[in-house]
Formats: structure tokens, sequence, C-alpha cells
């Protein structure tokens, strides 16, 4: 056992060793653990186990002073017990002694000013509660007016937008081949043929592949 000790003590020493060595390190953290005793779970060693301890005897002077010391202690602390007992106690009697001496008309009188103080500190707290309570319905109210109105500006943005797209599909439907144009529109595109081949030159013009060469027969 003593040789577990001696290894968990210098297994500590060079932990705090280390710590030491370097810098923002804290040596509270490191603590060598080691036994002081024996473990109780080892049990009482042979050599021991018959060995009765011999009490230690007190010097009688020591012993008669230490019991001069704790009867006083004592008696002392009893003192200041009965002391704070007894100023309770006479407290008590006081406050007794003043409610008694009240009469009865004084009582009526001290209840019905202790009843005018509670109505008057109710009626400030009402008035000041219904203030509050005011005030926040018409902050509720006007939030709710300000949603609707709010609401009310998108949806009529939202029925402009698809009017105008309404609007726009109806022009271009004027365009659509339907079953009943369909004859007219395939003559047109054999007698207008359109070609989407064409360039872009640097002034912005568009060149078409037939426009080039009508170009170069005309010259």
């Amino acid at each position: 056992m003593s040789g577990i000790a001696c290894a968990v003590g210098l297994l500590a020493s060079k932990s705090i060793l280390n710590a030491s060595q370097q810098p923002g390190r804290i040596l509270l953290q490191y603590t060598a653990v080691r036994f002081r005793r024996k473990p109780r779970w080892l049990g009482t060693a042979k050599s021991k186990l018959f060995r009765v301890p011999e009490r230690h005897q007190q010097v009688d002077e020591e012993v008669t002073e230490l019991k001069r010391l704790h009867n006083n202690y004592h008696t002392q602390m009893k003192a200041v017990r009965r002391f704070l007992m007894d100023e309770v106690a006479a407290s008590k009697l006081i406050s007794r002694a003043g409610m008694i001496i009240q009469t009865p008309e004084e009582e009526a009188a001290e209840w019905e000013e202790l009843q005018r103080i509670n109505e008057e500190w109710n009626r400030t707290v009402g008035e000041v509660r219904e203030k509050r309570l005011a005030d926040e319905r018409e902050q509720r109210k006007n939030y709710i007016l300000e949603r609707l109105v709010a609401k009310e500006q998108r949806d009529q943005e939202k029925r402009e937008r698809v009017e105008e797209k309404v609007r726009l599909e109806k022009e271009l439907s004027k365009n659509y081949i339907t079953r009943e144009n369909i004859d007219k529109a395939i003559e047109m595109a054999l007698v207008q043929p359109m070609s989407y081949n064409f360039a872009i030159d640097l002034s912005g013009n568009i060149r078409r592949h037939g426009e080039e060469q009508n170009e170069e027969s005309t010259k």
C-alpha cells in the first residue's frame, strides 16, 4: 500500500511541476492525493488486533478548570436566554395592555378609519387601472385599424395587378390561333414567311439573310 501511495504522490508532484512550468495555469487545480492513514477496507492489522489503547489521563487541575469554564458558559447562556424570554413576554404584555385600554368607540373609529383608507387606496388603484386599460384598448384599436387599412391596400394592389394581367391577356388573345382562324393563319404564314435568322450590327440595325443577298445583287 505504501508503494501505491508513493506512486500517487510522485504523479501529483510531477503534475504540479509541469503546471508550474506552463504560464497561465492555476496551481490550485492540482492537488496531491495520498492516504494519510490506512483505508478502512483493509481491516485491523494482526499486530494491533488485540491491542487495548491506554486512556489518556488528564491532570486534576486541568479537569477542574475545564469544568469551571463549562459551567460558566452554560450559566451565562442560560441567563441570556432567560433575559430574551422576559423581554418578549414584556413586549407582549405592553401590546395587550394597549389593546385593552381602547374603548369600543375607539375601536369602531379606528376600524372606520382603516376602511376609509382602504377604500381610498382601492379607488386610486382602480382609476389608474381603468386609465391603463383605456389606453391599451385605444392602442389595440388603432393597431387593428392600421392592419385593416394595410390589408385593404394590399388587396387593392393585388386586384389591380390581376386586372392588368387579364387586360393584357385579352389584348394578346386577339392574335391567338383558334379553330376558326387557323386556315387564315396558315395562308398568311405562306404568303409572308417569317425568318428569325438575322444579326445585329454595331449600329443596332437588324440584318437578315435575304436582305444581304438583295443588297449584293443590287450592287
